[in-house]
């Protein structure tokens, strides 16, 4: 049987950072599959990730490339998604100007349809501006479908196609200005010998945020019992997602202590920590968050 231990759970707390671990770039949100199985086209994007910091109503210009790697020549549409990412780290596209942080209205692009030959790149050039008003930081995806322009022998129906994203994010504030909090640690037992240790963060800035960090187990004299590294990720602007560690532990029978160290780009730490008590040593049932 699992057995949850919810103990008080003390959080908010900071640590001066000794080290910044590198934060998860994050080279590719989504994964867009080929057209077909006989596909022609090897095409690359560069880069699959920019941050473009902006002061308001003042552009700020950034070059997007696409490469055709490929034999044959290609054909390039390039166009604007939105993006959603849910608090268990769950992806995907959305519509363009259907989410808080859409980059609709805030982002042009040049040119928008482009031939490439075999071996040819060519830029894109993306400008960002922020109106005054409105969200202080915009994200997105800057999708480039790549089709072949020559039909192989035995191609029935559309010509192969990929399609490439560059994640974008636009924002005003500095990359420094960033403030988030754990908002909630949970430590359950999988089975006599292993744990999952959860926190949940919130980004309680005006700019998104990569946390990383890690997970302890130990018990009352402070002897560490297991711990390692966390899940990592983004958080956006006024959300909030779960981080875990599931691993080996041992378990002392008087209980234990759970602690979640993370970074989320502030000089200091945040730390976190709740009280674990064993399955079947009498744990509370409850859930305490600050």
């Amino acid at each position: 049987m699992t057995g949850h231990s919810r103990g008080p759970c003390s959080t908010g707390l900071r640590r001066a950072r000794v080290r910044a671990p590198m934060a998860a770039a994050l080279l590719c949100l989504l994964a867009l599959p080929s057209g077909s199985p006989h596909a022609q086209v090897l095409a690359m994007v560069s880069p699959t990730q920019a941050q473009i910091t902006v002061k308001p109503n003042e552009g700020s210009s950034r070059d997007v490339t696409v490469s055709n790697l490929g034999a044959t020549p290609v054909r390039v549409r390039v166009r604007l998604s939105d993006w959603t990412l849910s608090e268990r780290g769950e992806i995907g596209l959305a519509a363009l100007g259907t989410t808080a942080g859409t980059l609709q209205g805030a982002l042009q692009f040049s040119p928008a349809e482009f031939a490439l030959a075999s071996g040819e790149s060519r830029r894109i050039q993306v400008t960002a501006n922020l109106p005054g008003a409105g969200p202080a930081t915009r994200w997105g995806m800057l999708l480039c479908q790549v089709r072949s322009q020559a039909a192989a022998s035995d191609e029935i129906g559309p010509r192969a196609a990929t399609e490439l994203g560059t994640t974008l994010f636009v924002s005003s504030i500095p990359p420094d200005d960033v403030h988030a909090e754990i908002i909630g640690l949970t430590a359950a037992a999988l089975g006599p010998d292993s744990i999952q240790i959860t926190a949940r963060v919130r980004n309680t800035g005006l700019r998104q945020i990569v946390v990383s960090g890690e997970a302890a187990l130990a018990d009352s004299g402070g002897v560490r019992l297991g711990g390692g590294t966390m899940t990592s990720g983004l958080v956006m602007p006024g959300a909030s997602r779960y981080f875990q560690w599931t691993g080996h532990a041992r378990f002392a029978p008087g209980g234990c202590l759970a602690t979640a160290t993370l970074d989320g780009g502030e000089p200091e730490l945040l730390v976190g920590e709740t009280r674990f008590v064993p399955p079947g040593a009498g744990a509370p049932t409850a859930e305490k968050t600050p």
